[in-house]
């Protein structure tokens, strides 16, 4: 065996360790790069308010040295810039001390005037130069953790999909599938926490430069910080269903009761998958029912039949139907999602609610998803006390059934 055939072997006995130690590198390097950019932001954001605090100085001796001003009132706006300035900035006060205290004795020498805005003007001019690569280098920094993240997170799903593959856990080992949950819902729930504090500071140092708190921006650099928060959402909605994940995990999912109307739920939910369903030459119907309200989660319901409609317009060809409607059953409330897709092998269906799994037509078809929408969908259905139902048939395609307690929970 040549000595690319032995990194190969070797690669595959130890493609867990090298994919735990690759996200570690990378969480490493994501609140890194975020921690930088705070801080060349911050940095930038000092100088840029010394800056105006120069400028405020500048106008107030030009103020007080025109003949016609008020002096004592002048005296005082020039004396509580100056003193501002020197309080955020000593160094820069001691500076500026001697050419101002020489020009306040005489406002009207223009000699001294001009030697104080000298010294201004340099302090202005090397501020100015600090600031350019305290700007770039927090835009850079920012860029690369939320890039980070992204890796991150396909890392998480890597190495999930590594122990499926490796069997680690299956029928036969029941105890230690049940640890490896455990371990897995932990170790998701600490990472997606832990990104909650980067993402939180990239979000808000993005606001801070698009608002143009750190300078002017270009057209071109408006782009780049547009593409940036785009992303920088997808991560936090990522984050957030990696946390929703964990949370029913520990069967810890909790739910903000109030009467519900599932007819309402309905119509909500496919107005805001109609222009998905356009895009994709779908046609989407609502049939909600008109019964009496019950109690429930508005929200967590509403993301239940949003993710089963988002998946049924995905695996739905073009000139395709996705029928979705509500009625009362007896005691329960029934919401159906039925498609004209291609149904689920049954080889899948065993494996459909499982975290981060995929079928294999999405794979195949570049279906965009991170595997979690059907988790979150049962764990939402299951924190209601109801009950999910499939049903498929290959070629012919599926229909996704919910119970909900009509009752108080």
């Amino acid at each position: 065996m040549g000595p690319g055939g032995r990194v190969r072997h070797w690669l595959r006995r130890h493609r867990q360790r090298v994919s735990f130690a690759l996200t570690a590198i990378v969480l490493i390097l994501a609140i890194g790069s975020a921690a930088l950019g705070g801080v060349r932001l911050h940095r930038a954001v000092l100088l840029e308010r010394q800056t105006l605090r120069l400028e405020e100085l500048e106008a107030a001796t030009l103020e007080l040295h025109m003949p016609t001003t008020t002096q004592a009132a002048a005296r005082a706006v020039a004396d509580a810039a100056f003193r501002s300035l020197a309080a955020h900035d000593a160094g820069e006060g001691a500076r500026l001390h001697d050419d101002y205290a020489a020009f306040v004795r005489s406002p009207a020498n223009g000699t001294r005037l001009g030697a104080l805005d000298a010294r201004i003007q340099s302090e202005l001019a090397r501020e100015t130069a600090a600031m350019r690569p305290a700007n770039h280098g927090a835009r850079t920094a920012l860029i690369l953790a939320a890039v980070f993240a992204g890796m991150l997170i396909a890392l998480l799903a890597l190495q999930f999909e590594l122990a499926r593959r490796a069997g680690r856990i299956d029928r036969d080992h029941a105890a230690r599938a049940r640890e490896l949950i455990r371990l897995r819902d932990e170790f998701v729930a600490v990472v997606s926490h832990e990104l909650r504090t980067p993402m939180t500071s990239i979000i808000g140092y993005l606001e801070l430069i698009t608002e143009g708190e750190a300078g002017p921006l270009t057209a071109e650099q408006r782009s780049y910080l547009d593409i940036v928060a785009r992303s920088t959402d997808r991560l936090v909605e990522l984050v957030d269903e990696l946390l929703l994940v964990a949370e029913a995990g520990r069967g810890r999912l909790t739910l903000d009761l109030a009467d519900v109307s599932s007819g309402a739920l309905v119509t909500d939910s496919v107005l805001a998958a109609r222009p998905a369903a356009d895009t994709r030459d779908v046609v989407l119907r609502a049939e909600p029912d008109d019964s009496p309200a019950f109690r429930g989660d508005a929200k967590r319901l509403g993301q239940m039949l949003d993710n089963l409609v988002s998946n049924a317009i995905k695996f739905t060809p073009a000139g395709g139907r996705v029928v979705v409607r509500s009625e009362r059953v007896d005691d329960d409330v029934l919401f159906e999602v039925a498609d004209t897709g291609e149904g689920i092998p049954v080889e899948e269906r065993e494996r459909l609610f499982d975290a981060f799994f995929r079928a294999r037509a999405a794979t195949a078809n570049a279906v965009p998803g991170t595997g979690l929408g059907l988790t979150i969908t049962k764990a939402i259905v299951d924190a209601h006390g109801g009950t999910i139902e499939l049903a498929t048939e290959p070629g012919r395609g599926s229909t996704f059934r919910v119970r909900i307690p009509a009752g108080t929970l």
